[in-house]
């Protein structure tokens, strides 16, 4: 996938540009949300939008650009601290995420789009590159905890991420009880043992 498909080019800097494409993407999360990858269409995001399908046309080449460019817009809410102990670091970037799965309308779209990664190759691809992208961002703050000694040397970085961000998404995709974000904490000092 390449993104939109003027990317970059000088219409990207018209705000009416800008805001047409908001809109659309955040009638792709409702509809994906509402639907499911496979039943939603261009001109389902285009009613829901208030736009014509030329609009999206112009924009993305069709309906996985365009869902990627949500995943692309996702990835962006989350942000990462770069200041305090690896462990203060991994509880912030813990405390977005279970907000982000509980509160955010975009998360809404998260099982459309588990569901379509595993029926469709296309969807598949990017999904899996999406999620192994957010999975690096914790895995490389454990690293960095290891190789300063914060953390226990023998700590296996790509096992604990997938220990600390499996709870989270387990509630989102498996109950209907998202994770606390009060509860991160204590996540973070069953897996990671006691602070020092």
């Amino acid at each position: 996938m390449s993104g939109p498909a003027n990317a970059g080019g000088k219409e990207d800097l018209d705000p009416r540009i800008v805001r047409s494409r908001q809109v659309i993407l955040e009638a792709t999360i409702d509809e994906l949300a509402e639907v499911g990858y496979g039943a939603m269409t261009i001109e389902s995001v285009a009613k829901r939008a208030g736009v014509g399908k030329a609009t999206i046309y112009r924009q993305w080449r069709g309906k996985a650009d365009l869902v990627e460019s949500v995943l692309v817009m996702i990835k962006q809410d989350i942000v990462v601290r770069v200041d305090g102990t690896v462990r203060e670091r991994v509880t912030s970037l813990l405390q977005g995420l279970a907000t982000y799965l509980s509160d955010s309308r975009a998360s809404l779209c998260m099982p459309a789009m588990v569901s379509a990664a595993h029926h469709d190759d296309t969807v598949g691809v990017f999904q899996f590159r999406f999620a192994n992208e957010r999975r690096q961002v914790l895995v490389d703050l454990l690293t960095d905890g290891v190789s300063s000694g914060e953390l226990d040397s023998d700590l296996d970085a790509e096992l604990t991420a997938e220990i600390l961000a499996g709870p989270l998404f387990y509630r989102r995709l498996m109950t209907d009880r998202p994770f606390p974000v009060d509860d991160v904490d204590q996540l973070v000092r069953a897996v990671l043992g006691p602070a020092t």
